[in-house]
């Protein structure tokens, strides 16, 4: 018998869509200060052969980790979306509330819309706002780590909220 398959290591990129690799170059490298990493021009996706050319962009963080974003030629943005603007986010941590207040003054300077700082039960402080993409970013000082507790409480909301769904079905 083999041995457990340990869960992935840690994020590598996560994708989302731009219409314009440069107003998503000049916030991401810009504003955030994250470091251009990469960019790849291809005609050809190489996971399935499909003749779509692109542009993909990598911005890192801090961390070694990274978000991407590919520009498709010919895609046009989509006007509306059914999904609440809240549920896709991208969450991002930074080193202290300090930190978090004083990227409320370099965001608003640079003339992004923002929204709180939001506390969520003492364990985290968050601050929202958009990328030109329309990706909702969430900029948040974690004050504790999560624990068995929090796992606990966890699956038993888990719980409740399933048969609260099956009991509408």
């Amino acid at each position: 018998m083999s041995e457990p398959l340990a869960p992935p290591q840690s994020l590598n990129h996560v994708a989302y869509p731009t219409w314009s690799s440069q107003a998503t170059y000049d916030f991401y490298t810009g504003v955030l200060n994250c470091q251009f990493l990469a960019a790849i021009q291809l005609d050809q996706v190489p996971s399935t052969g499909s003749p779509t050319p692109f542009l993909h962009t990598f911005y890192g963080f801090e961390s070694g980790e990274a978000i991407a974003f590919f520009e498709v030629e010919g895609m046009e943005r989509p006007e509306s979306d059914p999904i609440p603007s809240w549920v896709r986010h991208l969450a991002l941590n930074v080193a202290s509330t300090e930190d978090l207040h004083r990227w409320i003054d370099r965001l608003k300077a640079a003339g992004v819309e923002t929204l709180g700082v939001v506390d969520h039960d003492g364990t985290w402080e968050s601050l929202y706002f958009f990328d030109p993409n329309g990706v909702r970013i969430e900029l948040t000082v974690q004050h504790r780590p999560l624990n068995d507790l929090d796992r606990a409480e966890g699956l038993e909301t888990l719980r409740r909220w399933n048969e609260r769904q099956s009991v509408r079905a």
